[in-house]
Formats: C-alpha cells, sequence, structure tokens
C-alpha cells in the first residue's frame, strides 16, 4: 500500500516541495488558505451574481484581511487557529444573511389557442386550459346568451386570455371563438367574477369571379371538379335546363364559362355566393349564352342574345348527369315480362343524385305510391303536371301542400317500388294524362323589346369584356358605367 502511494504521490508529477505548501509547523500556508477562499467566493459568486450576492460577499467576506493579504508574498505569516476559522465562518453567515432576496420578473398575460375534440364540453375544456371551474361556468353562461354552447364541434378553435389577477395569480379574462364565417362571439370579464358575451358581424363585400370547366361526364361533376361552388353549378343547370337536355345534347369534351358574385369579408372567408350574371354554354362548338338582367318593371331573367327569355314552363329534363334508359311508348316489362305501355321517360343514375322541380308549382303528393314507390307529384297550372318516382328520399321541406320553384331539389334517385335499378322515372300530365314529355308544346318566356333591350345590349357587351378580364387573371376595376350596369343585371 505504501509502495502504491508513494507511486500515486502528487510530487511525482507536480514537481512542489514540502516548504511550498506547508509551514514549519505542517500548517497550510495562509497564502494557500486564502487563494482557496477567493475561488470559493468566485464561484459562488457567478452561481448568485443576478441577485447581488456577489458584491456583499466579496466585501462582507475579506473586510479586515487586506493587511494580511499585501504582504503575503513578503513575510511568513502566522498560521491559521481555530479562532481564526472560527472568524472567518462567522464573516460567511453574516455576508449571506445580509444578501438581498431573489427578485421575481412581474407576472405577464398569457394567450394561447385551444381545439375542441370530440366528446369534449366547453366547461371542460376551459378547465384544462387553466381556468377554474366557476370562471369555465360563468363563461359558458355568458355564451349562451348568444349561442349553444352544445354546438360547438370538435375542430373548434378557442383563442383564449389570462391576465393577472388576485395576488398575481393568473385569470381566464377573455374568450373568443368563429360562429361561422360572418360572426365571432367574445366572452369577456366584467367585473372580478362576472363575465359578458358579445357578437361582432364583419362585413361582408362583393367580388366577381371568373370560372371555366371542360365536360367530362356530367356537367355538375365536371364543374365542380374544376372549382366551380355547387350553389354556382345548380344555379346553371336550373337556368339552362329550360332549353339543354342534359342528357342526350352534352358530350365530352363540351365546355361551361360562368361569372358569379362571392360575398366575402375582409378575413376572405366566403360567406356566400350571389346569383349567376353570365354563363356561356358550349355544346358541340355552338355557344349558348346567357345573361342577368332586371327589367324596367322589376322583374329579373335570364336572357340569351336575341332578347328572349330562357325560362319556359318547364324544364327539359329535371336531372343532370343521368341517362336516358327507357323512352315514352310501348315496351316489354322488365320485371313484369309482357309488353305494357309505358307513360313517361325513365333516367338511370346513381342512388342520391338530385331531382329537379321541372317548374313552379304546388306539391300535391309526396309519398309512397304502390307500385312507383317514393313519389312526389307538384301541379304547376290548372292542366299541367309533373311526376318523380321510384325516389330514394324526399329533399327537405318537400311535403303535400308546399311550394317549389323551377330547378329546387324536391327529391333523390333511388330505386323503391317496382324497380330493377336506381333511376328516375318522369311524367308529364295534361289534364290528367300522361303524355311525351317531348312533344308538349311549352310556352316561351318573355322577349326584351324598347329601352330594356338597348339597355341589355349594353349591358351584354359590359359582362363579356369583364368575363374575359377575370378569367385572364387580370383585375377589374369597376367604372362608374360599369357598376350602374350591374345594378341592372341584378
Amino acid at each position: 500500500m505504501e509502495l502504491i502511494r508513494e507511486h500515486l504521490a502528487l510530487h511525482r508529477f507536480i514537481r512542489l516541495r514540502h516548504r511550498y505548501i506547508l509551514t514549519r509547523n505542517n500548517r497550510l500556508r495562509l497564502r494557500y488558505a486564502a487563494a482557496s477562499a477567493v475561488c470559493l467566493i468566485t464561484g459562488l459568486a457567478t452561481l448568485l451574481g443576478s441577485s447581488g450576492v456577489s458584491s456583499a460577499f466579496v466585501q462582507g467576506g475579506l473586510r479586515g484581511n487586506s493587511e494580511h493579504f499585501a504582504k503575503l508574498h513578503q513575510e511568513e505569516p502566522p498560521p491559521l487557529g481555530d479562532e481564526d476559522i472560527k472568524q472567518l465562518a462567522e464573516n460567511f453567515i453574516n455576508t449571506f444573511s445580509k444578501a438581498p432576496p431573489v427578485i421575481k420578473g412581474p407576472v405577464l398575460p398569457r394567450e394561447r389557442s385551444v381545439e375542441m375534440s370530440a366528446g369534449d364540453t366547453l366547461a371542460e375544456v376551459l378547465e384544462a386550459a387553466g381556468a377554474t371551474g366557476a370562471e369555465a361556468f360563468k363563461a359558458v353562461k355568458a355564451l349562451s346568451d348568444h349561442y349553444d354552447p352544445r354546438k360547438v364541434k370538435a375542430g373548434q378553435v378557442l383563442k383564449l386570455r389570462f391576465d393577472p389577477g388576485e395576488n398575481e395569480v393568473l385569470a381566464l379574462s377573455e374568450v373568443k371563438m368563429k360562429i361561422d364565417p360572418l360572426r365571432e362571439v367574445t366572452v369577456m370579464k366584467e367585473g372580478p367574477e362576472e363575465f359578458k358575451a358579445e357578437v361582432e358581424e364583419k362585413e361582408v363585400k362583393a367580388k366577381p369571379q371568373a370560372a371555366y370547366a371542360k365536360i367530362e361526364t356530367s356537367l355538375y361533376g365536371s364543374a365542380l371538379k374544376a372549382g366551380i361552388p355547387a350553389a354556382v353549378v345548380a344555379e346553371v343547370i336550373r337556368v339552362y335546363s329550360w332549353n339543354v337536355d342534359f342528357q342526350r345534347d352534352l358530350r365530352q369534351g363540351d365546355k361551361i364559362e360562368v361569372m358569379y358574385d362571392a360575398y366575402a369579408t375582409e378575413d376572405g372567408d366566403v360567406v356566400r355566393y350571389g346569383d349567376v350574371v353570365y354563363a356561356n354554354l358550349s355544346i358541340g362548338g355552338k355557344q349558348i349564352p346567357i345573361y342577368r338582367f332586371k327589367m324596367e318593371n322589376g322583374n329579373t331573367d335570364y336572357f340569351g342574345e336575341d332578347g328572349l327569355s330562357t325560362r319556359k314552363t318547364l324544364m327539359k329534363t329535371p336531372i343532370d348527369g343521368a341517362r336516358l334508359s327507357s323512352g315514352f311508348g310501348m315496351r316489354r316489362h322488365p320485371i313484369l315480362g309482357y309488353n305494357k305501355m309505358h307513360k313517361g321517360v325513365d333516367f338511370a343514375a346513381s342512388t342520391g343524385t338530385p331531382v329537379y322541380a321541372a317548374g313552379d308549382g304546388k306539391v300535391e303528393v309526396a309519398s309512397r305510391k304502390g307500385a312507383y314507390g317514393n313519389y312526389v307529384r307538384i301541379r304547376h297550372n290548372s292542366s299541367l303536371q309533373t311526376a318523380y318516382a321510384h325516389l330514394h328520399k324526399f329533399a327537405k321541406g318537400v311535403s303535400a301542400g308546399s311550394r317549389v320553384k323551377q330547378g329546387q331539389v324536391i327529391a333523390y334517385v333511388g330505386t323503391t317500388g317496382r324497380s330493377t335499378g336506381p333511376h328516375l322515372h318522369y311524367e308529364v300530365l295534361l289534364d290528367g294524362v300522361q303524355v311525351n314529355p317531348k312533344r308538349v308544346d311549352l310556352p316561351t318566356g318573355e322577349e326584351l323589346v324598347g329601352k330594356d333591350k338597348q339597355r341589355f345590349k349594353a349591358i351584354m357587351a359590359s359582362l363579356k369584356k369583364q368575363y374575359l378580364a377575370l378569367a385572364g387573371g387580370t383585375k377589374v376595376a369597376q367604372r362608374d358605367g360599369g357598376a350602374a350596369d350591374r345594378k341592372n343585371v341584378h
């Protein structure tokens, strides 16, 4: 063991002599004791420097020892006795007891966003975010004055703010939630314990939009794929259905151009879509443009370039994207197996395809009807009716006695009743007798004359120019004349 200690002795690695470190009495020389104390003080000062301890420690711990430091390298210092060590310890204790406490920074407001998950309640989410039970309860109660908290769904984002309250403790002070693109509700703290809620409705502005679609299968599906809103597509189909048979007239490669208004907030959230003001359907290279125009008598309608209204009593086809699977007349019944008069036309389409009212009128029947399955019949005038059969279900609000508009969705394709597959059976009845829809002589709409026709020609040119500018990605500035023209469009 002594041999190992000898080999590991410090002086074998660092050439130091005994008299350099210890005195004749084998006590640590003061210069090394003081250096060790300075190192200790410096280390502690580094750790505690932010609280001001460094200066106090150095001044207190070394006070009264300056004369010793001045003579460290000039004369042999006296050995450190027990009293010296005791005094040095007292100096350390006094220094730390006089050090100022660590100063805490101010409590700052905190903002955060939380997202509702499936099964969450509003109060639970507020508490999980840091609100107290009482705060969550009162905030939800204030919200309920304007909006039902039970309607807050998964994915809804809440913006929360916490402000310092009593004893500098953060307390819930504000909750913001977007109800829809147009409305935002704010719940804010009012007084020490109460909350109040306010709803802000954002301003919306109309901005014209231009769109284009190449027809691949149906007009509806191709337009949606091109980014044209569903409401706009439905309006285009409704307007053109008076003159176009979408099942037999349209071909792959045909095109549709459309211009409409989009109403959006300053944030860019679209609230709703306005009317179609211009459209151009190209079928086999033939252009069929239409324009929305308000006449002097206050009526608004769609007109072709010849000034004739596109409106007729009945649409040619009350469905889009379907195939004519069976015409009007005698045929061999696919289920009964014998020849039987087919008193309507059938359009094959997938289940759920929308069915439109062929004209304005009053619903007479909307119920189950024997072999017809789910069945709707509409009376358009004293002699004209239309019927729709084998439906999957009826549209919301469609029942016996309700009024419907031409092009309104009244039901959805199905295969109820005596049916071999999903399709629409469509009938036109004159004086209660089924007739061939293709041979019904339908009256045409209104024709523009005089001043109305002159104004219409000017508006027609303006709308064409505006569509081309928008479709080309150019921002169109409304001129004074153009703004006046748009008033006549609507």
